[in-house]
């Protein structure tokens, strides 16, 4: 079962921002989303780190003293703070973020944690980055849509049609006229499953 506080650094992904909590004593890392991964990827040293070590070596290193000591007392007073981190990626290019950090609001049903939260400045290396997980949402957002009016829709009309088809058979012993309207909507109701499979089927090839 997903816990609230999984939820917390998912929706985070999903706006598009890093985030990590961490043990308010040890910095070790509890949770992170995966942008968060892909930023220490970025910057990674010579070996992986052990990932509950990712926040203490791979993000205090990268704070001023005098940002680390605001940091370290803010939240000491459970209060909120802002500091900046000046990341450099393994091939020598300034990342920048804000780096905002809080413990969460319902602190007592998550336990004892800080929630950090990385807002990078412009920076067209971590937009490449972004922007690759952005894209990959949206194809699994056309994917479900996909499967939906594949699934659904498609399935509704199918069904509408063969209702029209018996409804044909009765009405036309009453009306001929009648009876041929309704097997016209029905052959009509057809062709919109076939245009409607096409269209799902083009855009699965272009994905």
């Amino acid at each position: 079962m997903t816990t609230l506080r999984e939820e917390v650094c998912t929706l985070l992904q999903e706006f598009g921002l890093p985030a990590v909590r961490v043990e308010p004593v040890s910095a070790e890392v509890i949770e992170f989303n995966g942008l968060f991964s892909s930023l220490i990827t970025l910057i990674n040293m010579a070996a992986p780190l052990d990932h509950r070590l990712w926040f203490v070596e791979g993000v205090l290193p990268h704070i001023t003293r005098a940002d680390r000591a605001r940091w370290e007392a803010a939240l000491a007073a459970r209060t909120p703070v802002q500091v900046q981190v000046a990341f450099k990626s393994v091939d020598g290019q300034v990342l920048d973020f804000e780096m905002r950090s809080s413990a969460p609001a319902a602190q007592k049903k998550l336990g004892q944690s800080i929630l950090c939260v990385f807002i990078p400045y412009t920076n067209p290396f971590f937009e490449r980055v972004h922007a690759a997980h952005l894209s990959e949402g949206r194809a699994l957002e056309r994917c479900r849509i996909r499967n939906e009016l594949h699934k659904g829709v498609s399935q509704q009309l199918l069904g509408a049609a063969f209702g029209c088809r018996l409804l044909a058979g009765k009405v036309v012993k009453l009306s001929e006229e009648l009876g041929k309207e309704a097997s016209d909507l029905a052959e009509l109701l057809n062709e919109a499953v076939l245009e409607l499979q096409n269209l799902v089927q083009s855009g699965e090839n272009q994905g």
